[in-house]
């Protein structure tokens, strides 16, 4: 099945042969070692031509111990990349939205097992495509906790499921990265026409259950994902940089995108720039993953809760600082410590995820539960995510720290690119 071996070849690509970290190992940054080791696989990354420009940031205990950029922003540029430049998050985008989705479930104007159908009555009656048997109706629609685990049944065009991706395709069901002008409401009515790929909450599947939860967020608000996203975490944590519909006024900020030159999935064969809507292939499905690095400037596309947000370097930084502190940064609190715990604890068991072995999947995070079987150093309960446009962020708990990985070479850049570099941050001396 697709999914349970999804982006292994990707993964392996990059992958590095390393040594476990145990989870009592205290982990200390030093210019003179970690530091330089962090450097060297930015440097190797950039001179071997697999981006034009990567930035990092790595927080321990809240500060600071590793901040860098290397290249430049664009293909054929000389401006270097830079921490106050904007990037486009996409699947990052996940991690806020599920943020917001549980501020709503404290105050008690959502459940975890309320039905989806209870808010977006377009989902009451859906159908199951399974991978055997003939199509069928659903049980039950899918719950709020199966959108946050990726249990629902949806799935994405690029993940290209045999089953569904021609149903998805002639519905022109978006995955949140292209046709600016669709609203949520009708991004939700083509979704809700093809059929689930499997009874909700039986397997897992990477999925556009994120912009349904986003599309449950603004009909219990009454607004847009963005102003509550702003509200109630931005505002708080003193971030700035975020948002949905770019002006065309911030153009300049944002660094260009590129793609890979050859449709390996390897590193170092090259990279393009992406300028307008492009189907760029996706080698771990054999799939294609449809972008328009221009969405983000359109004052019309939806607030897509699993890919459509922008921001900088540190602003993300900032959230992330917040969820290892349990919920609190500066003094402003955005969630209990206790729902913080609730969402990064693995919630699927052994169902195989995006990630491949040794990886679960919390209420909005993938989680390390086996950090042999995953072959990283991050300690088993470290969590996080990356975005197709080439981001990453983890979460370590066990040391304090915080990472933010930054590029736009779309596809490898949130994996082939970006493993390397959070490995060499965990590297022994």
């Amino acid at each position: 099945m697709i999914t349970r071996r999804l982006l292994l070849g990707l993964l392996g690509a990059a992958a590095l042969t390393f040594g476990g970290l145990s989870a009592s190992s205290t982990l200390a940054f030093s210019p003179e070692s970690r530091s330089a080791k962090l450097d060297e696989a930015l440097r190797g990354l950039v001179e071997g031509r697999s981006t034009p420009g990567i930035a990092v940031l790595i927080l321990q205990d809240g500060r600071p111990v590793y901040k860098r950029s290397m290249g430049v922003r664009e293909v054929g540029g000389t401006t270097p990349i830079g921490e106050n430049d904007m990037f486009r998050l996409a699947s990052m985008t996940k991690a806020v939205t599920s943020v917001a989705a549980m501020i709503l479930v404290e105050e008690g104007r959502i459940s975890l097992d309320d039905p989806v159908s209870r808010y977006l009555p377009e989902f009451a009656n859906l159908r199951v495509r399974p991978p055997e048997g003939d199509e069928a109706p659903a049980t039950r629609p899918p719950t709020i906790r199966e959108l946050l685990t990726h249990t629902a049944g949806f799935s994405y065009n690029f993940i290209n499921n045999p089953r569904l991706v021609d149903a998805y395709r002639e519905a022109r069901v978006t995955d949140g990265l292209d046709q600016p002008d669709v609203t949520t409401a009708e991004a939700m009515k083509r979704l809700a026409s093809v059929p689930l790929g499997y009874q909700p909450g039986t397997s897992w599947e990477y999925s556009l259950a994120t912009d349904v939860l986003g599309a449950v967020i603004e009909k219990v608000t009454g607004g847009t994902l963005g102003a509550f996203v702003t509200e109630r975490i931005a505002r708080p944590l003193r971030i700035e940089s975020w948002v949905f519909n770019a002006p065309e006024s911030m153009r300049e900020r944002f660094v260009p995108v590129t793609r890979p030159a050859e449709s390996t999935g390897q590193l170092g064969t090259g990279y393009v720039p992406v300028k307008a809507v492009e189907a760029i292939p996706y080698p771990a499905t054999k799939g294609t993953a449809t972008l328009d690095p221009n969405r983000v400037f359109s004052q019309t596309a939806y607030h897509s809760g699993g890919a459509g947000m922008s921001g900088t370097l540190g602003d993300y930084a900032r959230f992330a600082q917040m969820l290892l502190n349990e919920g609190e940064l500066d003094g402003a609190r955005v969630l209990r410590a206790e729902t913080v715990r609730q969402m990064t604890q693995n919630a699927v068991g052994s169902m195989p995820t995006l990630r491949g072995p040794g990886w679960g999947f919390s209420l909005g995070f993938g989680v390390v539960t086996d950090p042999a079987a995953a072959k990283t150093r991050l300690p088993a309960g470290s969590y996080g995510w990356g975005g197709i446009y080439g981001t990453q962020f983890w979460v370590d708990p066990t040391n304090r720290v915080v990472g933010v990985i930054m590029t736009q070479t779309a596809v490898i850049g949130s994996g082939p690119i970006a493993n390397p570099v959070r490995e060499a941050a965990y590297a022994i001396d």
